[in-house]
């Protein structure tokens, strides 16, 4: 009886620091998620879910064959509570990956400087997407009109550079916070990313509105001494048909 209560103590205690862990990973997820960042991995809760319910099995199972109450009651709470958290994320997960659509920014190659997506134009092309996957074909202006409105989805971004022949680059490096100006990121005319996407509204006269987003896409080096931010407003004045309908 006292092996078994020391095996439950064991299983308790390892389970406590996998859901932990599990609640650092979750909050980090999350975070990436709050700055939109691609290529969120999710591998990790892969691997700790399925322990931490093996654990939490293991536990309650065991918790039946103790005698003293103490370390059965507290055996049960706290594996009852990592098994209920457990169950929880995989309910998110699913809910994500069901609600969730992919979105393919495909940009001319080797194009750098700013991209904008103008949601809802009167003038504007349909997208090409499905219920899993929507995509975006840049022109060589940097600046795409799509007839499509701006409906705020579950998405996860994957960035290309579209070549000649048809076939694409990924784009993985992915900065959302702000590119200092230090010598090392001057002379970085190597890694392409892209940088802090965001969406926004302009608003040209009293009859035009325009819902886009924008992100940069390039070098270090080229958004820290060549980069001019495009003027949206000077394109919409001469571009009537990217106002919403």
């Amino acid at each position: 009886m006292e092996a078994r209560s020391k095996w439950l103590w064991t299983i308790t205690i390892a389970n406590i620091a996998v859901t932990s862990l599990l609640i650092v990973v979750s909050f980090s997820i999350w975070l990436a998620l709050a700055v939109i960042a691609p290529g969120i991995s999710v591998e990790p809760l892969l691997i700790l879910v399925p322990i931490s319910l093996l654990l939490s099995f293991l536990g309650l199972v065991l918790a039946k064959t103790v005698v003293p109450r103490k370390s059965r009651w507290v055996s049960v709470v706290v594996n009852g509570c990592a098994l209920a958290f457990d169950s929880l994320i995989i309910l998110t997960l699913a809910t994500i990956l069901f609600r969730t659509t992919t979105e393919r920014f495909l940009i001319p190659d080797g194009y750098e400087g700013d991209v904008y997506v103008v949601y809802g134009a009167r003038d504007g092309q349909p997208l090409n997407k499905t219920r899993w996957r929507i995509t975006y074909r840049i022109p060589p202006s940097g600046i795409l009109l799509t007839q499509t409105p701006l409906i705020p989805r579950w998405t996860r971004t994957e960035y290309y550079y579209e070549k000649q022949n048809g076939s694409l680059e990924q784009i993985r490096n992915f900065w959302p916070t702000t590119i200092h100006k230090t010598l090392e990121n001057l002379a970085n005319d190597r890694d392409v990313g892209v940088f802090f996407p965001r969406t926004g509204k302009l608003t040209e006269g009293n009859a035009c509105s325009v819902q886009f987003e924008q992100f940069y896409v390039g070098t270090k080096a080229y958004l820290l001494s060549q980069y001019r931010e495009a003027d949206l407003g000077r394109y919409v004045r001469g571009h009537p048909g990217a106002c919403s309908n």
